[in-house]
């Protein structure tokens, strides 16, 4: 392969390169707009001389011109979205204030004892007063909501009162960064509205053609497939609509390692392309109707775009098919890398912040993968009949797209599919046939076409389809978890992918080698963690609302006190055991009495090394003295003298009520003992 046959990655590089230096290094907006004009256009001025001006000689001065001009866009097109800067966006008078709101739905979906809704401001007014004035940004939006009540769609307007906060970072330690995953979508505020706060407006209705077409495919769903798992996977499979998917079903395909079938994606857009290519194949006669079967192509493959909400994934997948059409079109040869990177190109001067969406990394890392390594993988065994030809071929691929997205996968979920290649055999060529059947249901039922039998079809589809993921999922050690991997050992795995990759094509056993080296070095900087995992000692009382979780860990071991169901004890406390290295694992109630070591629990005070801590909680009795911490848990009645003054420090835990919380923190504050609430300032964090 020739470097010099490959403009669209050299193009990309700087860009990206760009969005990165934009995103780490802030400006404000009386900044960007000093040097946006000057830099931008001096660079720009430079770089249109030396391309009306061509010389050979030059060539590095225009390449590295057209380097600084990508740059620069990349920095630019970052900075522009950040919209939180600048004077018209609502949080610059709104925060910590309460007002009113009135903006359009971009998102809504049911939440944990609310109803989530993403809004994008266009009014605010004072309290008290009715004069609007234009505001702009984006706002998430926690809406109380009673039984029967009618919920808002994406598409309609919203008044909202209330008080406007930042978003919170986690509570517990390496726990998901919501804050920072909203803040990559351009969202920094919430708000809270009680019933009584808000109101659908119903003059204003400005309905997507999207949610109008993914409205019509739901009720076409529902009516052909029976409720449950088979209806809520038919409508994440075909149209991406997941709110109905259930935790188990999830984390059946998740730990299969077919999740991404349930996530509309490239796959989804490849599949149609392909029925597609060989439905309108009769358009090839001649150029004209050649030319109106591609114009069909691409105007099917956007419309499915539409349906599916244009999920990252899936407009990557739309804009890359879109080029390879075009190409087709003008009867030229094409390279998929300069595809791939032009598709990621154009996604990313439109839309800066996709370059941290999971899934356009994963999509874009799949298909790189599935280029680079296919067709070596495919060459190592020649199979003996068409079948299992289809079937190698099939593997190939799976293994392909494990190797490129396998470090990432392991960086964002902590977690390797051991059987990834066997729900790859299963889950695709089962997920485009139910892809097609649903397509083809829509279709007859837009036409008023009966097509029940076609129902039933994609209905045993789905059920088949669900029972041998979940089959795969139940096989002994089908998913291998516990993995933590920070952002510099998941780019040096990708280093040597990189390296490997050069290797098979350049066919130079030295590239072979330098990646074995560096796969070395990676394996000898995990050593030094493993080393201090060993030695470690800590205490961890995690936030857990309306629960006590409490983690005593010595070494690569841990005791667990917890009065929590077990998911919230996962989201919890799951990412930070994995951190700690932790491998051996035992619960204990909390009225129970041990000795670990230098850790002992007896008549509600542990011992934890050299420190002494009372726990007490509802219909409990006071904890031995003395102590010197004291973590209350459950509501207990406590009064003044129950509290030691010597005590150095008192630990409210989630369980407590607001009110259990309150009382105590006016105890404390009488007393003189400082007080740390888990639900305001996080986990509580012991160290030996």
């Amino acid at each position: 392969m020739n470097w010099r046959t490959l403009p669209m990655p050299r193009l990309l590089l700087p860009l990206v390169l760009g969005i990165v230096i934009g995103d780490c290094w802030r400006v404000s907006w009386q900044e960007f707009q000093q040097w946006y004009y000057w830099g931008f256009g001096g660079i720009g001025l430079l770089f249109l001389a030396l391309a009306f001006r061509p010389d050979f000689r030059a060539r590095a001065w225009f390449g590295g011109m057209v380097f600084l001009v990508l740059l620069c866009l990349g920095f630019f097109r970052i900075e522009q979205n950040q919209q939180w800067n600048r004077a018209p966006h609502f949080s610059w008078q709104a925060v910590g204030d309460s007002c009113s709101i009135w903006g359009k739905v971009l998102e809504a979906r049911p939440a944990a004892n609310s109803f989530r809704v993403l809004l994008k401001v266009k009014a605010r007014a004072a309290p008290g007063t009715k004069k609007w004035q234009p505001a702009t940004g984006e706002l998430l939006v926690y809406l109380k909501v009673d039984t029967g009540q009618v919920t808002p769609q994406s598409g309609q307007h919203l008044y909202i009162s209330g008080l406007i906060d930042t978003v919170k970072p986690p509570l517990n330690p390496d726990a998901f960064d919501f804050r920072a995953y909203l803040a990559r979508q351009g969202v920094y505020h919430q708000l809270f509205a009680p019933m009584g706060a808000w109101r659908i407006d119903s003059v204003h209705q400005d309905l997507p053609l999207t949610l109008v077409l993914q409205a019509f495919c739901l009720k076409v769903l529902e009516k052909h497939l029976p409720s449950g798992d088979t209806y809520a996977v038919g409508a994440a499979l075909i149209i991406g609509a997941r709110s109905q998917l259930s935790q188990e079903i999830r984390q059946a395909y998740s730990n299969s390692g077919a999740v991404h079938v349930l996530s509309v994606s490239g796959l989804h857009v490849g599949v149609l392309a392909i029925a597609l290519r060989f439905l309108l194949g009769f358009f090839a006669h001649n150029k004209k109707a050649q030319k109106l079967g591609l114009l069909l192509e691409l105007g099917s493959i956007w419309l499915f775009t539409l349906i599916t909400g244009a999920a990252p994934a899936t407009l990557r997948a739309a804009v890359m098919f879109s080029m390879i059409i075009g190409a087709r079109a003008v009867v030229r040869q094409y390279n998929i890398w300069n595809i791939l990177a032009a598709s990621a190109f154009s996604l990313l001067c439109w839309q800066p912040n996709l370059l941290w969406d999971i899934g356009f990394q994963l999509s874009y890392l799949a298909i790189a993968g599935i280029v680079a390594f296919q067709s070596w993988i495919y060459e190592r065994w020649s199979a003996p009949n068409v079948v299992l030809d289809y079937i190698w071929k099939l593997t190939s691929v799976g293994i392909a797209a494990q190797l490129s997205t396998g470090p990432l996968s392991i960086y964002y979920f902590h977690q390797f599919p051991l059987f990834f290649w066997l729900s790859g055999l299963v889950a695709v060529p089962l997920a485009g046939l139910v892809l097609m059947l649903g397509l083809s249901l829509f279709l007859l039922e837009a036409l008023h076409i009966p097509a029940d039998w076609i129902g039933q079809l994609l209905s045993w589809s789905i059920q088949l389809l669900n029972g041998l993921i979940v089959a795969i999922h139940d096989l002994p050690q089908a998913v291998i978890s516990g993995f933590w991997w920070n952002a510099l050992a998941t780019l040096g795995m990708y280093g040597v992918l990189t390296l490997v990759c050069v290797a098979l094509y350049h066919r130079k056993l030295r590239w072979l080698n330098v990646a074995l080296a560096l796969l070395l070095v990676w394996a000898l900087a995990q050593w030094p963690g493993i080393f201090r995992a060993q030695a470690q000692r800590q205490l961890v009382c995690y936030h857990v609302p309306k629960a006590s979780l409490l983690d005593l860990i010595q070494g690569r071991e841990v005791l667990t006190l917890s009065t929590a169901d077990t998911l919230p004890e996962l989201m919890a406390a799951q990412n930070h055991r994995f951190h700690m290295r932790l491998k051996k694992e035992q619960q204990l109630d909390w009225q129970s009495s041990f000795r670990w070591g230098p850790v002992a629990l007896q008549s509600g005070r542990l011992l934890f090394g050299k420190h002494k801590i009372g726990l007490i909680g509802e219909n409990e009795g006071s904890p031995l003295l003395p102590y010197d911490y004291l973590l209350v848990h459950h509501n207990p009645k406590i009064y003044p003298a129950d509290i030691p003054k010597k005590t150095k420090l008192i630990i409210l835990d989630g369980s407590n009520r607001f009110g259990t919380r309150r009382w105590i923190k006016k105890l404390a504050d009488e007393l003189n003992i400082p007080v740390h609430d888990t639900a305001e300032q996080g986990a509580w964090i012991l160290n030996l």
